[in-house]
């Protein structure tokens, strides 16, 4: 009865232990939002403006990234339209493809956000607030039937992510970029051209990644790359990259200070004629896969709960019936002997 007691307590035990173990994925990390009708007013737009395009570009330095997002959209209807974009600060989402595996993505205010239209400079038309939590918000015009270019810089701090799986967790610089749904825009999406490069002598052989569609690299300019088309119809898996360890002492206010230089750096970025470049397909480990000790130590305790007691008990068992047979067996010899 002890023994079986015993068992009892070892299972609920161990059922409370793995019931405490963190929700998996990727948290706090640096990234980009996706652009969303924000108004009542701006509803008569709704599925007329279709994100016919988009090419973004990333540079992951260590402790933040640089992304530059040139964003293609045609207006369907007849009419001029003139709606409120807005793009979020924060998001929480879970991964399409690993559905238990949800993801936080932290840009700390889209540092030194700047957006345009056809290359002309937009200003902000609200910032986040007490009434707006959390989004920018341009006002952008729509001409009928024409194709509007607009564009978006901005800095993200991907020092301060953490990736957990169970009772493990990694501290790593993170980025994600979350694919546009196209849910509020009439779909689909016809292309979409991505890239990321590693600076500061980053190496893709510490990369994690997870992507929607195959990922390719060009080894000379340490660039990742993936193509989309005819999407948006439906949500779409994100691009999510881990490349690097937190730093200590990381201090992002200053790299925000030197804005002006990432931006240009950016800029240059987009200018190559990637279509010249030679990238091959390459395979990284899975971001979400987490490396660690304290999970093989929970289901040790939960399957020696389950099955070493048991098996235990058995093995005593067994012992006494063989002892048992043994003094049996010696009994039996000296009975013989006697006789």
């Amino acid at each position: 009865m002890k023994n079986f007691r015993y068992l009892i307590i070892l299972f609920f035990v161990s059922i409370f232990l793995l019931s405490n173990s963190a929700q998996p994925g990727v948290w706090n990390a640096g990234g980009s939002g996706s652009f969303t009708l924000l108004y009542p007013e701006d509803t008569i737009a709704y599925k007329k403006i279709q994100m016919k395009s988009e090419n973004i570009y990333m540079q992951l330095y260590e402790g933040f990234a640089t992304v530059k997002g040139d964003y293609y959209f045609n207006n369907t209807a007849k009419d001029t339209l003139k709606i409120k974009v807005g793009y979020p600060v924060n998001n929480v989402f879970e991964n399409v493809k690993f559905h238990h595996k949800v993801n936080e993505v932290r840009v700390d205010g889209l540092y030194k956000v700047k957006g345009l239209t056809n290359e002309k400079e937009l200003k902000i038309y609200e910032k986040p607030n007490s009434k707006n939590e959390n989004w920018y918000v341009w006002e952008v015009v729509f001409p009928p039937k024409e194709i509007t270019k607009f564009t978006v810089y901005f800095l993200v701090n991907t020092n301060n992510a953490k990736i957990t799986q169970g009772y493990n967790a990694d501290k790593k610089n993170a980025f994600i970029y979350l694919i546009e749904t196209g849910s509020l825009w009439k779909s689909p999406i016809e292309k979409g051209n991505f890239y990321a490069q590693l600076k500061n002598n980053i190496s893709i052989k510490n990369c994690k990644t997870s992507a929607p569609t195959n990922l390719f690299f060009n080894d000379k300019n340490n660039i990742l790359k993936f193509e989309m088309e005819n999407y948006g119809k439906k949500p779409d898996e994100n691009f999510v990259v881990s490349y690097s360890e937190t730093l200590s002492n990381f201090n992002f206010n200053k790299i925000t200070q030197k804005s002006d230089f990432y931006f240009s750096e950016i800029e240059q970025f987009s200018k190559n004629n990637f279509n010249q470049l030679n990238f091959s397909e390459i395979k990284t480990n899975n971001v979400y896969d987490v490396g660690g000790v304290e999970n093989a130590t929970i289901d040790f305790i939960f399957y020696a709960a389950i099955y070493g007691v048991p098996l235990f008990i058995a093995f005593i068992i067994i012992f006494i019936l063989v002892i048992i047979y043994k003094n049996y067996q010696k009994k039996k010899s000296l009975k013989k002997r006697k006789i």
